[in-house]
């Protein structure tokens, strides 16, 4: 039995500095991750969206590439109808999403986020998230630019919250960005 009770005292503390040393390097790569990306579940889907909440804010999940943190081009960007402001745009971008009218949404994102992508894993996506309801907030103009915030409730998903911003171009309104991210 005292051998027994020997082996017991000797692995205890060798598990116990095997927890430790994976703790640790979990610290450490939490650390050096920095915040920078952050894998989020999607809905009761199985999908991951990856955030880059640190520097852009901006999502990547199917259907939907980063549109914040890349570079912007307002002469292939999505254009705003005419006699359309930007927050009658976001409203219409939401409702869009409620209606299952997902070809319009999808062509609605900024053009970064479209590009890759199809309207068929956006729609899958947005099924996903299982928005029950959006709310337009502050938006504001200054100069060329514009900027929309909307708050998504997607049920079990939480609230998340976006900022769209416009870019005044030829004359028009084009979309720049969407920024997303979980309400706070």
């Amino acid at each position: 039995m005292s051998e027994t009770n020997a082996a017991r005292n000797k692995t205890v503390p060798m598990l116990l500095g095997v927890v430790a040393v994976l703790l640790l390097a979990i610290v450490v790569l939490l650390v050096l991750n920095n915040g920078n990306e952050t894998t989020v579940p999607v809905a009761d889907t199985g999908a991951t969206a990856t955030t880059d909440a640190d520097t852009t804010g901006s999502m990547s999940q199917p259907g939907m590439g980063a549109s914040t943190g890349v570079e912007f081009d307002p002469a292939t960007a999505t254009k705003v109808p005419e006699g359309v402001t930007p927050e009658e745009y976001v409203a219409q971008y939401y409702q869009a999403i409620l209606d299952k009218d997902f070809e319009k949404a999808f062509a609605m994102q900024p053009a970064t986020s479209q590009e890759g992508n199809n309207a068929e894993d956006f729609g899958a996506t947005q099924t996903g998230y299982g928005m029950t309801s959006f709310t337009i907030g502050e938006s504001s103009e200054d100069g060329d630019i514009a900027t929309v915030s909307a708050e998504q409730d997607l049920g079990a998903n939480g609230i998340w919250s976006a900022m769209w911003t416009f870019e005044m171009y030829e004359g028009g309104w084009v979309v720049q960005s969407r920024a997303v991210g979980m309400a706070q």
